[in-house]
């Protein structure tokens, strides 16, 4: 009995093995596919595998460059050198992504500077016609992306690239008048068409001007900015299609306007802060068709007084109005801070006394759905508020409305 599973574990092993073995066997496209998922580093040391694996790294058409895994810079340096020598120049690259985290403007970050640019040279001489992805992910605290500006945007080619990411990075909008700053923007990529932005500081030198992050991208369609930091934001794109905010972290002004826009998202939207002469919301989106929001709301205190209440009624209702073109509306209400609210504390609620003299919000709408999050039940919406949104509509009457809590 112990010889038999003694022979069943090895059969067992020699399964295993030529599983294994047989991942050799799939075509160059899927093993080059593969390898477009690590490093650089990692794809050249798969050379070491077998003949079969020797010269694969170099048709893959991703390059991903991750300096902090090199011992010294001066090793990263010759593996950058090495690399652009001996890959294939028959195979055109399509993305190029950089984890430059740690590296920044000191002595270090110049030479990871030119090495870039080094890179950006070779891709755009091999990229067949134009990249097609740029990722870089740095250091929030440091890492300034405009350092890198000049030596990643310049040149015929790298005008074509199509599609960007920038995580944990700085954005400097300088509007000095001194001839050296001369750019309101940092982006010099004319034909980019999606653009990522995650934890990124879109800041500005110039206090009383907000930031036009996208005034120089006449084709951008789709754009994210996810957990970022800015004071005073404008969004004016011409071909914009969708748009996703999340969770900005501060309390900013900001305008958005896109007639093109067809879908919104709006995740973590502070609306019942303290009010703020200085800090306004506007949207213009007439070709809007849905929209997901989410409103974090500020609990009231016994302290505040009724007209602190009815502004702040009155600004959640100027803001629905920038979605009066709206189809499809998700709006989500979830609260500050740890306290429960009170039943006439729930915003919709706070709003019912004013809604019945006021023209309704939404001209297109045919669904809404009420959502409220850290609650025990569903939202209990005032008819005079569910009228309110949905009369100015046509056939009102037959629009979908579900209310419904979300859970933690």
């Amino acid at each position: 009995m112990a010889g038999n599973s003694r022979t069943g574990k090895r059969h067992k092993t020699s399964h295993v093995v030529e599983d294994v073995a047989s991942l050799s066997d799939f075509p160059d496209e899927i093993l080059h596919h593969v390898l477009s998922f690590v490093d650089t580093k990692s794809a050249v040391r798969t050379g070491l595998l077998s003949k079969r694996w020797t010269s694969l790294w170099k048709d893959v058409p991703v390059l991903n460059f991750v300096p902090k895994s090199f011992l010294t810079l001066a090793s990263f340096r010759k593996h950058v050198y090495r690399l652009l020598s001996f890959r294939s120049h028959r195979t055109p690259v399509r993305d190029v992504n950089f984890d430059v985290c740690g590296y920044t403007r000191n002595e270090t970050g110049g030479h990871i500077r030119k090495t870039i640019g080094q890179i950006m040279k070779y891709a755009s001489s091999h990229s067949g016609g134009g990249l097609d992805h740029l990722s870089i992910t740095g250091d929030s605290k440091n890492l300034c992306f405009s350092y890198f500006a000049d030596d990643i945007s310049t040149g015929s080619h790298h005008a074509s690239l199509k599609s960007m990411k920038l995580e944990e990075c700085i954005l400097w909008c300088v509007q000095f008048d001194d001839p050296v700053y001369k750019s309101s923007t940092t982006l010099g990529f004319k034909l980019l068409t999606t653009l990522e932005l995650r934890k990124c500081n879109l800041s500005s030198f110039c206090p009383m001007g907000p930031f036009d992050l996208i005034g120089d991208l006449p084709y951008l369609k789709h754009l994210k900015l996810l957990h970022c930091y800015v004071e005073w934001l404008i969004i004016s794109g011409p071909q914009l299609l969708d748009l996703e905010i999340e969770f900005l972290e501060n309390n900013c002004s900001y305008e958005v306007i896109a007639p093109k826009l067809k879908s919104l998202r709006l995740w973590g939207e502070r609306m019942g802060e303290p009010i703020d002469e200085h800090i306004s919301k506007e949207l213009s989106l007439p070709a809007l068709d849905d929209a997901n929001i989410c409103l974090k709301w500020h609990n009231p205190h016994c302290w505040e007084s009724d007209t602190y209440l009815e502004e702040q009624n009155r600004a959640f209702m100027n803001y629905l109005g920038g979605l009066h073109n709206v189809e499809s509306l998700n709006l989500c209400f979830d609260k500050e801070g740890d306290e429960d609210w009170e039943e006439h504390h729930f915003p919709l609620n706070r709003i019912k006394s004013i809604v019945e003299h006021q023209a309704p919000p939404f001209t297109r709408l045919k669904t809404l759905r009420i959502q409220c999050a850290h609650q025990q039940r569903p939202p209990n919406v005032p008819y005079q508020v569910l009228r309110y949104f949905l009369e100015g509509s046509p056939n009102a009457e037959d629009k979908f409305v579900k209310l419904e809590m979300l859970a933690d």
